[in-house]
């Protein structure tokens, strides 16, 4: 009998030490791994810098020459701009004096007259006894509904505008001719400037006439 008890406490000892170490197996080692587990995250930033830059303009001479027989001129030049700021550019012009081509300190051009002042308008030509100088503009991102929808300044032998542009006198201030909301092509985008000069029943005094004329490009 006592042999018999000594093997079923043996035996009972052997099955509850295999349930306590399948408990341990099961539930016990797997919290403790998980619980050596940690996690951490980090933010990776990178700070792109806005900026902008503007071609060089050429220099431009009207054609063709305003004398005896011709009453007209007109000139071009460009400008392209680059930026890759998320809110675009804008492009505006300026002169250095009031009016603007001039030589000397007596003669000169006077700035164009709009029909109503400050907003271009077609070049229809300056009134009897005056001589004028104007601009105008056009370009992918030069609006079409102030500047016109002209494509080219106009006729370089007989120096008449093109109609399709739209024109207005310069000024010492900024007036912006092109602008876009968002980045440009790391081309730029170009900007072209149209001039035109005429007399009309009246000589402009023989001479080398000049306008100094500013573009700035600003980074929106």
């Amino acid at each position: 009998m006592k042999n018999i008890s000594i093997k079923k406490i043996v035996a009972l000892s052997v099955i509850s030490l295999f349930f306590v170490q399948a408990f341990y197996l099961v539930a016990v080692e797997p919290t403790i791994s998980s619980a050596a587990s940690v996690t951490d995250t980090i933010v990776v930033t990178l700070n792109v810098t806005s900026g902008v830059t503007i071609s060089t303009g050429a220099d431009t001479t009207m054609t063709p020459n305003i004398g005896i027989a011709s009453d007209r001129a007109i000139g071009s030049s460009s400008w392209s701009v680059a930026t890759n700021s998320a809110t675009g550019y804008t492009l505006a012009v300026k002169a250095s004096t009031t009016p603007a081509l001039k030589n000397g300190v007596v003669d000169n051009f006077a700035d164009y007259t709009e029909a109503t002042p400050g907003t271009p308008d077609v070049w229809g030509g300056v009134a009897s006894g005056a001589k004028e100088f104007g601009y105008s503009a056009y370009g992918t991102d030069v609006p079409t509904a102030t500047w016109g929808t002209a494509s080219t300044c106009g006729d370089t032998l007989t120096g008449v505008p093109n109609v399709l542009g739209k024109y207005r006198g310069f000024t010492t201030a900024d007036i912006t001719i092109a602008s876009r909301a968002g980045v440009t092509p790391t081309t730029g985008v170009t900007s072209n400037i149209c001039f035109a000069a005429q007399q009309n029943a009246v000589y402009a005094a023989s001479g080398s006439y000049t306008a100094t004329i500013t573009a700035t490009a600003t980074a929106s």
